[in-house]
Parts: structure tokens; C-alpha cells; sequence
């Protein structure tokens, strides 16, 4: 007989009592890590774009150029721009640029205006100059005759400065090194600017700084700004990045703090496993009484013949035992042990021990002496 499993009901309240402790301590954790993550992330943008009113964004060195007269057209793919005319073309985020794009606009252009750029942008606009490794900071003067700084005057200037023995103009600089200098490479003249924040809308307003972007934007009757789109892609030509380069590097950080946190609360919540604690039973049970239960269950069932088969069961089992007989002997070899040993016939035994099962409660009690008979026959013998 199957013993029926009964489900208890899940207690939710239960549940939350016994596991709000580490719930919260883990949305605590998810919601630090998350916040670490946005606050670590700049928002995307672009250098200097035209549109973007915010402290790093040219809108406003945009708009000062139009009231000019000129007309500032931006820039996507420099394959399609109009770079044949007379028109002026600034870069001001040489680095999203390939080297292709770069050269189109060295043999094209004719004034070309590049904001910071490094070695490989000055090797593709076939520039002799090289970018030095520390940044200049302050208000610095132009020292210089080239008209747009001439008049500029002192710009607040942040970014680094170059080494251009073949420059024809250079300014912001100290005699070894300059923040900004003119070059032409024979097809185009190219104005580079170490640093893009002095044209940008935050120092615009301080001192020459406007003066200097209008001086180098606004000499032609066109602008050609160019933004390559989209803005956050990198080059085609440069080396790929991996998938952990590209995340913020507190992103990291939260989630290994994340993951030893959750570490240091399993082993604090880990069944610890100790010798075993004797513990005195709060009653005596009978052992007869999961016989006598289960008993009561099989006649309220009226299951005659599951009682019947458990009694021979444990008949068989018992007299295997005791006749040395293996586990897996069949009905044959215990039949022929059993005659042997308790003197009754053959037909008997089998009738008693693999008979079929009784009909009534008549013959399952008559069953039940004959086994104990049989049991007592062959543990006393012939």
C-alpha cells in the first residue's frame, strides 16, 4: 500500500518573517550597486556639438558664427561634404574620425581647424608636429602675430600643447611647445588647438576665448562642422575595445562588492553541521501501534488483499532468513526449503505462501494462522 503525502499550505507571512533580514540586506546591496553605476556613467555626447547647450556643448560658439553672417552646416559623413569650396572645416573630435576620413579632409579642405588631436590624427593630416605628454592649465597669452589670436588676446586655455618646429604661426606656448599653431601641408592649412573646453559654452565668456573661436570659424562664408555620426562610435581603423573596457570601472567594483556580500551572507546563513545532540523523546510510543494503525487502515479499505500479500511477504522474508536461503531465490527453491524443513506437502506450502489472495475476512483470518503454523513447522522442523 501507497501511504498517501499530504502538502501543508505555504505560509507567505512565514516566509517573509524568516527571509526578510536577507532580502533587504540584498536590495540594499542591488540598489547601492545601481546607483554606483549611474553616477559613475557620463552621459553620452560629443565634443563641442554644435546643438548641446550643456558646459561642455558649442551651441553658443554655434550661434555667435551665424550672427556673423556665416552659415554653420553640420557634417555626418565627410565623403559627402562640400569640401572643395572655400568654406571653412572644423573638427572638433579628430579622434571619432578614421584615418581615410582624415586624409580627405588634409587634401580637400582648404582651412581645416582640429581640435586636440594625437599622433594618429596628425600622421593622417600629414601634420609634423608632435602632441607632448602634459596639459597646460590657466590663462595664457598669445604671444603670437596670427590675427584670430592677435586679437583674442589671453584665452583660458586647458589641454595639451605640441611641438611644431615647422609650423608657420605658433601661440599659447612657450617658445618649446605651443597650445595652438598654423601648418600647411601644401594643400590645406591646418589650425590645430590643444584644447577644446576654451571654445566651449562653459569659458566662452571668459576672457579672449569667444574672440578666438570667431577669429578661427567665421573667416569664409560657410562652416562646415563636422560630427560624425554616431557620436559615441569609435573609428573603424582603431583597435576594438572588449565588453569590460567599455564598462565604467565603479560598475566593476560595485559588482565584486556585490558578489562578496552575497558570499559572506550564505556562509552566514549556511546550516553549520555539528555532532549529533541526543535529545529525550517527549513520549513513549508502542511499536505495535503503527502495526495496529495501519491494520485499521487496510480493513477500513477493505483491503484484503494488500494485507494478505504483506503477511506472505513478510512470511517469505523471514523463512529465507532462516533457511539461508539468497534474497532473489524464487518461489520454487523456497517452496522445496520449506517442505523440507516444516514436513508438509508441497501443494500446502505453495498454497499458503503464493495462494491467491483471500476474498473475505474469514479467509484472510484463516491465512493468517496457517503462515503462523507454517512459520512455527519449519522453525521447530519435522
Amino acid at each position: 500500500m501507497t501511504a498517501a503525502v499530504i502538502d501543508a499550505p505555504l505560509d507567505l507571512r512565514d516566509v517573509w518573517h524568516r527571509w526578510r533580514g536577507p532580502i533587504c540586506v540584498a536590495a540594499f546591496l542591488i540598489g547601492a550597486a545601481l546607483i554606483l553605476a549611474i553616477a559613475g556613467t557620463p552621459s553620452p555626447g560629443r565634443p563641442l556639438d554644435p546643438s548641446d547647450p550643456s558646459a561642455g556643448g558649442g551651441r553658443a560658439l554655434a550661434q555667435l558664427v551665424r550672427d556673423r553672417g556665416v552659415e554653420v552646416v553640420a557634417v555626418h559623413e565627410v565623403s559627402s561634404a562640400p569640401l572643395g569650396t572655400t568654406a571653412t572645416v572644423f573638427v572638433p573630435d579628430p579622434t571619432s574620425l578614421t584615418r581615410s576620413d582624415l586624409r580627405s579632409l588634409a587634401d580637400e579642405a582648404m582651412t581645416l581647424v582640429v581640435i586636440a588631436p594625437t599622433d594618429r590624427e596628425l600622421q593622417a593630416l600629414r601634420v609634423v608636429a608632435t602632441p607632448l605628454p602634459h596639459d597646460e592649465q590657466g590663462t595664457v597669452g598669445s604671444g603670437c602675430a596670427f590675427s584670430p589670436a592677435a586679437i583674442a588676446g589671453r584665452v583660458r586655455y586647458d589641454g595639451s600643447t605640441y611641438a611644431a618646429p615647422a609650423a608657420q604661426q605658433q601661440c599659447y606656448g612657450n617658445g618649446a611647445a605651443a597650445g595652438l599653431f598654423v601648418y600647411d601641408t601644401g594643400r590645406a592649412r591646418v589650425v590645430v588647438l590643444g584644447s577644446g573646453r576654451t571654445l566651449s559654452n562653459e569659458w566662452l565668456g571668459d576672457e579672449g576665448d569667444a574672440a578666438l573661436g570667431l577669429g578661427l570659424l567665421s573667416g569664409s562664408r560657410q562652416l562646415l562642422w563636422v560630427l560624425p555620426r554616431p557620436s559615441t562610435q569609435a573609428p573603424s581603423d582603431t583597435k576594438p575595445k572588449g565588453l569590460l573596457t567599455l564598462l565604467p570601472d565603479r560598475l566593476v567594483w560595485a559588482t565584486l562588492q556585490l558578489v562578496l556580500a552575497v558570499i559572506v551572507l550564505a556562509l552566514w546563513r549556511a546550516r553549520r553541521i555539528g555532532p549529533v545532540v541526543a535529545e529525550p523523546l517527549p513520549v513513549v510510543v508502542r511499536a505495535t501501534e503503527t502495526v495496529e494503525g495501519r491494520a485499521r487502515l487496510l480493513r477500513a479499505a477493505r483491503a484484503r488483499g494488500t494485507a494478505g500479500a504483506a503477511l506472505r511477504a513478510a512470511a517469505v522474508e523471514r523463512m529465507r532468513d532462516r533457511l539461508g536461503l539468497a534474497p532473489d531465490s524464487g518461489q520454487a527453491a523456497v517452496v522445496e526449503s520449506v517442505c523440507r524443513h516444516s514436513g508438509w506437502r508441497a501443494s500446502d506450502v505453495e498454497q499458503v505462501l503464493f495462494g491467491p489472495a483471500p476474498p473475505g475476512d474469514t479467509q484472510l483470518l484463516r491465512l493468517s494462522q496457517e503462515l503462523d503454523q507454517l512459520d512455527r513447522a519449519v522453525r521447530n522442523g519435522p
